[in-house]
């Protein structure tokens, strides 16, 4: 037997979680990226109903770019469904083995033996090069902001190691508009916008993005969009946040001089 079978796969836990609650719905974001780019925080909001406001159960999941198996590519992807796994863990009834998932465990072996490798190349990143040195020595002036501000890091967020040192971060949301004004796909009325809201912190982060303004819309029940949801229904089309990218012209249509966009 291998260490696997002790393991739900989160596949078999999802399987569950939609055979008794075929209107629930999962909520997925991401928390933090590293400044690298090579780790990722994820967390899972489980709905019992797709019209609830309050999540039953989450589940927060970290994943980072990894030397073999699918963390190689698909580092992102296995923090999501880890952090799937873990809301459905933590909702009663949804786990029948131990607590972690497969692709919870899978993430620790990937890197077991590996620790070393990893910590080479964090540090080869961080390393400034000069010339031909790989030592960084940062200027007279920020030694001095620095002598002293922080004498212990650990257990500190990035945001706390930089408040110590008298950094302000603020954290700023942005608001897209997309390449069409959105109508209701059911009844074409005006849509309420409630992204910016969303962002500032005004209403929840679990309110839909979009809904119809129409009271008599699909029979009483305005219909409501997100700009990600498992729904199909409440999927908002790309085209009503994505700005419009612009498109090169094709090498025999530029003019001298000509700008090719």
């Amino acid at each position: 037997m291998g260490w696997q079978d002790e393991y739900d796969q989160v596949e078999d836990r999802l399987a569950k979680f939609w055979e008794n609650n075929p209107n629930g719905r999962i909520f997925t974001e991401h928390l933090s990226i590293s400044p690298d780019h090579q780790s990722i925080v994820v967390r899972a909001l489980i709905y019992k109903d797709i019209e609830d406001i309050n999540p039953v159960a989450t589940g927060i999941a970290q994943d980072q770019q990894g030397p073999k198996g699918a963390n190689i590519t698909s580092w992102i992807e296995n923090a999501e469904t880890s952090a799937i796994g873990r809301g459905l863990a933590n909702w009663f009834g949804y786990t029948a083995k131990a607590r972690p998932s497969v692709t919870e465990m899978q993430k620790v072996e990937n890197l077991q033996g590996n620790a070393g490798q990893q910590v080479a190349k964090q540090v080869t990143k961080s390393v400034a090069k000069t010339s031909n040195s790989n030592s960084y020595t940062p200027p007279q002036s920020v030694q001095k902001k620095t002598e002293g501000a922080v004498t212990n890091l650990e257990n500190k967020s990035t945001e706390q190691a930089l408040e110590a040192l008298g950094v302000e971060v603020e954290e700023k949301k942005f608001v897209t508009q997309g390449s069409i004004v959105p109508q209701c796909l059911s009844c074409s009325s005006e849509l309420w916008d409630n992204r910016q809201d969303k962002a500032s912190g005004k209403i929840k982060e679990t309110y839909p993005d979009w809904k119809c303004k129409n009271r008599e819309c699909d029979n009483g029940n305005p219909r409501i969009y997100y700009m990600e949801s498992f729904n199909a229904e409440k999927q908002a089309p790309e085209e009503w946040f994505m700005p419009k990218v612009a498109v090169a012209k094709s090498v025999d249509d530029i003019e001298e001089g000509e700008i090719p966009f």
